[in-house]
């Protein structure tokens, strides 16, 4: 639940924006001073405050909350006529800014955007003291877990780096955890008082990347009605991680390496010379040299980003950290979910170490929160996993599962949303819209035998929309006509 703060004087225009997010906690302040009383009394994740307010003007009022907390993302509210207020502020480290009249479909994203920024910026990704007990670790709280040779080299490396202002490149297949990695480094590191932002780079097509990245002036394409900052400047001071930069265009590659040769770029369509000193941590699951071999990666970008290397292992090489993992997401989701589950039976264990989790830690993760749903009992047995872990040969062959444990058209979704409101979940429609689409583009990559640029072009969306999306719902193409669930 993401606890926002609205500081303006209009109570219309609070209620408005509460009743946008109504499974969230929002608190209202009608003057900069009551704003700032509520955010040293209770830190939220993300702040919506006007320009104009009574007592204070909403530049002061920004400049006071930045100084409290500098990584709470602040959204400021505009006319027209103060636009350019409002980018100033960006530039001094506010978050976004957004036009009034307010637009849900543009307001929702990005408070959501912001929320994760907040997320990612101030939750600790930390490796967990062997003596202490998991179950007394704050939930919201990222560990480290691994006691494998493999993840005791990782976490040297983190240690190696983090205090280094250097490029740091994170190599690993999906699901490893290289996000995680990318915010210990950030935490560990002296710009842990700066910002974070994170941008997937395989998951928006390239003139929406490039505006991400840069920013734009007002008018440079079409759409661009307002004036924007982007990641790199943002992040001035700061850390940016570019998760799954194997994926990117020639084009912004060499955008990116003139970035990193010189500090400088330009906004889209704007001629004036920006400069930054963003820390960037770039992320992949591609084999880079091999990219460069088939003269789909520049080789001087990689040199540039090759200057830290850090590779995670996948899960089917880490032994005894199967087991470890599965019981921290045991304990973290059975809080989560209200569940009085007392472990593992050895049988459902030794599934679990059987198995070869071609979608590593995210794939043991969905896996551990599919069991909790289906546990009947306090303990987990096989026949509470998902089909894919109890039978993985008739997966293999081709038959389609999903993490709800049923194969290929047998959802029942009336039954499905009874047991997630029974669980008390807060996510029934991403649950069940997240199901949908894994049987839709199953069953497209079924039929297309697995070649993603046709499944995209029957499906309607961009190859890289489709690959973003299969990675999101922990989805990946192993083989012709083969879908795994990770």
């Amino acid at each position: 639940m993401m606890q926002l703060l609205i500081i303006d004087d209009e109570p219309l225009i609070c209620e408005t924006i509460a009743m946008a997010f109504p499974g969230d906690q929002v608190i209202s302040s009608l003057t900069a001073e009551d704003g700032i009383a509520a955010f040293l009394e209770s830190p939220p994740d993300v702040v919506l405050c006007d320009i104009r307010l009574p007592d204070m003007s909403g530049m002061e009022a920004f400049e006071k909350l930045h100084r409290i907390d500098p990584k709470v993302p602040i959204i400021l509210m505009t006319g027209r006529g103060t636009a350019g207020t409002a980018i100033e502020a960006m530039q001094r480290g506010a978050f976004e800014y957004i036009l009034k009249p307010l637009d849900p479909d543009t307001l929702i994203p990005l408070v959501c955007d912001a929320a994760e920024t907040s997320r990612m910026t101030r939750t600790p990704a930390m490796v967990p003291d062997p003596s202490a007990d998991d179950q007394a670790v704050d939930a919201s709280t990222d560990l480290l877990i691994g006691a494998c040779p493999a993840m005791q080299e990782v976490y040297r490396s983190v240690g190696r780096v983090a205090g280094q202002n250097v490029t740091a490149l994170i190599l690993g297949e999906s699901g490893t955890g290289k996000e995680v990695i990318a915010r210990a480094i950030y935490q560990y590191s002296s710009r842990a008082a700066g910002r974070f932002l994170a941008i997937n780079c395989a998951a928006i097509p390239e003139q929406l990347l490039e505006s991400e990245l840069f920013g734009h002036e007002k008018g440079a394409f079409t759409g661009a009605e307002r004036k924007r900052v982007g990641k790199f400047e943002l992040c001035n001071d700061g850390t940016l991680f570019l998760d799954e930069i194997g994926d990117m265009t020639p084009l912004m590659q060499t955008k990116i390496l003139r970035v990193l040769q010189d500090q400088t770029f330009e906004r889209v369509g704007g001629s004036e010379t920006i400069h930054t000193n963003a820390r960037i941590i770039a992320a992949t699951n591609r084999d880079l040299e091999q990219a460069i071999e088939s003269k789909d990666f520049r080789s001087d970008l990689f040199y540039r980003l090759n200057v830290y290397t850090i590779k995670l292992p996948p899960l089917r090489e880490r032994g005894d950290d199967i087991a470890l993992l599965a019981n921290h997401f045991l304990n973290r989701f059975a809080t989560e979910l209200g569940k009085q589950i007392n472990g593992f039976a050895k049988e459902a264990m030794d599934l679990f170490t059987q198995y070869r989790w071609p979608g590593n830690v995210r794939e043991l993760q969905s896996a551990v929160k599919h069991a909790l749903l289906e546990a009947t009992g306090p303990v987990i047995v096989p026949a509470f996993l998902p089909d894919v872990i109890r039978e993985p040969a008739a997966h293999e062959s081709g038959r389609v599962s999903t993490s709800t444990g049923s194969t290929t058209n047998t959802f029942n979704f009336a039954e499905m949303t009874r047991q997630r409101l029974q669980a008390g979940s807060e996510d029934i429609h991403r649950d069940l819209v997240s199901i949908a689409e894994r049987e839709i583009f199953a069953e497209v990559l079924r039929h297309t035998d697995g070649n993603l640029t046709q499944a995209a072009k029957r499906l309607g969306i961009t190859r890289t929309t489709l690959r973003a999306r299969l990675e999101s719902l922990g989805m990946s193409v192993e083989r012709s006509a083969s879908v795994t669930e990770n």
